[in-house]
């Protein structure tokens, strides 16, 4: 099973589908970090992936997300929050029907570094997926282990 596949399928589909936001695939780049979110899955599935979203991009997904219009600052969390739990969902529900066993996902957080996520990488695979846009960049790490 291809996990980096499943994950670039679903943020390139959803990202056109929900917020009309075209994603290309690139080769790595440092980005200037604006925000930083990550969400876990349990199961027969186990991962960790962090979506890193410079600041143009992170508008742009907040104000997709809110019908064009830029929200509160408390709200600004919920919508990153809810895009990340759609595309992650998806994904993981193509990796759960392919596995024949199911997974589930955490709640999407907001961190500060990826320091401060507890991953345990030395028995992982990772897949890193680097996007870019007419907004900015996003990076995706995805650190997985199926039992």
């Amino acid at each position: 099973m291809k996990v980096g596949k499943i994950f670039d399928d679903a943020f390139i589909s959803i990202s056109k589908k929900l917020i009309s936001l075209d994603l290309r695939r690139k080769k790595e780049e440092i980005i200037s970090v604006k925000c930083m979110e990550f969400v876990k899955t349990k199961g027969k599935f186990n991962s960790t992936i962090i979506c890193v979203f410079s600041s143009d991009i992170f508008d742009a997904i907040i104000i997709g997300m809110n019908d064009g219009k830029m929200p509160s600052e408390d709200e600004k969390v919920l919508y990153i929050n809810e895009y990340v739990n759609i595309i992650c969902g998806r994904a993981l529900s193509e990796i759960n029907n392919r596995l024949g066993r199911t997974s589930r996902l955490t709640v999407p957080m907001m961190c500060s570094d990826k320091e401060s996520i507890d991953i345990d990488d030395s028995e992982m695979e990772n897949e890193v997926l680097f996007y870019e846009t007419e907004f900015g960049n996003i990076e995706v790490c995805i650190y997985y282990k199926i039992i």
